[in-house]
C-alpha cells in the first residue's frame, strides 16, 4: 500500500496568541492556529481543509448507519458495523481516514501540539476479546488478546509521512489508549516522493507499532492532544488536560528502552533516533481497527505474517474474523494546532 504525501496548503488561519477566550497565556514564542472549528461545516467546505486519500472506505455507500455528515459545529463519522476488510497489508486499519491539506513545520527548538476534541462510541466490541489466526508460514495458530480500540476506535492522528513517524489517539466506547509507530516505507512510500527530500529507507529495523497506554473513560467529550518537542525528540499524550503518556527518544522502540507499556507489540529491530529528522506534521482523523499482528503481513518478515479471515460481520465470528459486527461512531470539532519555537 503507497500512501502519497497531500500535497500541503495553508489555508489554516494563524491566532497570535493572547486570547482571553481561548484561555491561553500570551508569550512572543506561541502560535495558536485554529484549524478547523467546523463552525457551518459542509462537504464542500469541509473538503479545502482536509483529503480523503485512501477512498471512501464504510462510507462508500452512504447509508444512515455509514456516513460523514456535519450537524451543530462538528463532523461526524458513523459506521455501524464496520463492513470494509482485508486479509491483506495495513489495508484493514483504516476503515475511513482524512488528512489535513496543510502540514505544521517542527521548530528545531521548540514543540508542536495538535488538539481536538473527540466522541466516541464503539457498539459490538466484546471485552476481553481474543483474537485467533492463522500463521501463513507453515500454518501454526495465533492468538491475541485484543483491546476494545484495536476492535474499533475513533482516531486522532500527528503524521509525518517523510520519517513515518506517527503517534495515534485511539478513541473508544469506555476506553482509549495512545500509541507510537514508524510506519514502513512500502506503507508511506517516502523514497523517491518530491515532497520527501532525503528520506532513508524504513524496513524490518526500524518499523514499530506500539500501544503505550489504556485508560477508562466515561462517555461525551473528550479533549485529546498530542505534543512533540523536538529538541528533547519526545512526545506527550494529555486527555481532558492530563499528561497520560511520554515517549523519550522518538524512534527507538519502547521495548528497546526499556520503558513500560502494554506489550503490543513487541518491536522487531533497533529503530533509529529522529531527532533533527522530522520538519513537519500533518493531522489525521478518522475510524480504525488494529485486530492483526505486527508486522501487518510486511515482506521483510514473511516468518510473522499471520492471516485472519474477514468474516461476514456475524457476531458470532467474534475472535475468528476481522468482521463480527463492531463499529464506530465519532466526532471531531476544534482542531487546534499549538506551536513554540525558542529558536
Amino acid at each position: 500500500m503507497r500512501i502519497t504525501v497531500p500535497v500541503a496548503a495553508a489555508c489554516a488561519i494563524a491566532v497570535t496568541l493572547g486570547f482571553s477566550t481561548a484561555g491561553l497565556a500570551a508569550s512572543p514564542d506561541k502560535t495558536v492556529v485554529v484549524y478547523d472549528d467546523l463552525e457551518n461545516a459542509t462537504q464542500a467546505s469541509h473538503s479545502l481543509k482536509w483529503s480523503n486519500p485512501y477512498g471512501p472506505g464504510e462510507t462508500a455507500i452512504a447509508d444512515a448507519d455509514h456516513a460523514v455528515s456535519f450537524a451543530n459545529g462538528v463532523q461526524r463519522v458513523r459506521a455501524v458495523p464496520f463492513r470494509t476488510g482485508a486479509d491483506f497489508s495495513v489495508f484493514d486499519h483504516l476503515k475511513y481516514m482524512e488528512v489535513s491539506n496543510a502540514s505544521f513545520p517542527v521548530p528545531a527548538k521548540g514543540s508542536v501540539e495538535f488538539s481536538a476534541d473527540m466522541t466516541a462510541t464503539t457498539p459490538g466490541t466484546v471485552d476481553g476479546l481474543v483474537q485467533h489466526g492463522t500463521f501463513v508460514l507453515g500454518g501454526a495458530p495465533y492468538q491475541a488478546t485484543v483491546l476494545q480500540g484495536q476492535q474499533a476506535g475513533v482516531v486522532l492522528n500527528m503524521v509525518d509521512f517523510c520519517t513515518g513517524q506517527l503517534f495515534d489517539w485511539f478513541l473508544a466506547g469506555s476506553t482509549a489508549f495512545t500509541l507510537i509507530e514508524r510506519l514502513p516505507s512500502n506503507v508511506t512510500g517516502n523514497i523517491g516522493n518530491p515532497s520527501c527530500s532525503g528520506a532513508t529507507h524504513v524496513g524490518r529495523d526500524k518499523m514499530y507499532t506500539q500501544i503505550i497506554d489504556e485508560v477508562k473513560v466515561g462517555p461525551g467529550t473528550h479533549n485529546v492532544s498530542i505534543r512533540y518537542d523536538a529538541k528533547q525528540n519526545s512526545a506527550e499524550y494529555f486527555l481532558d488536560g492530563k499528561m497520560i503518556s511520554k515517549v523519550k527518544n522518538v524512534g527507538i522502540p519502547l521495548d528497546k528502552q526499556h520503558e513500560k507499556y502494554t506489550g503490543i507489540y513487541p518491536s522487531l529491530g533497533a529503530g533509529e533516533s529522529l531527532a533533527g529528522q522530522i520538519k513537519s506534521f500533518s493531522i489525521g482523523h478518522g475510524l480504525f481497527s488494529l485486530l492483526d499482528a505486527f508486522p501487518f503481513q510486511h515482506p521483510d518478515a514473511p516468518e510473522l505474517s499471520v492471516s485472519i479471515p474477514v468474516g461476514t460481520g456475524n457476531p458470532a465470528d467474534a475472535g475468528n474474523a476481522r468482521l463480527f459486527g463492531q463499529g464506530a461512531d465519532g466526532t471531531w470539532d476544534n482542531f487546534i494546532v499549538t506551536t513554540i519555537d525558542k529558536s
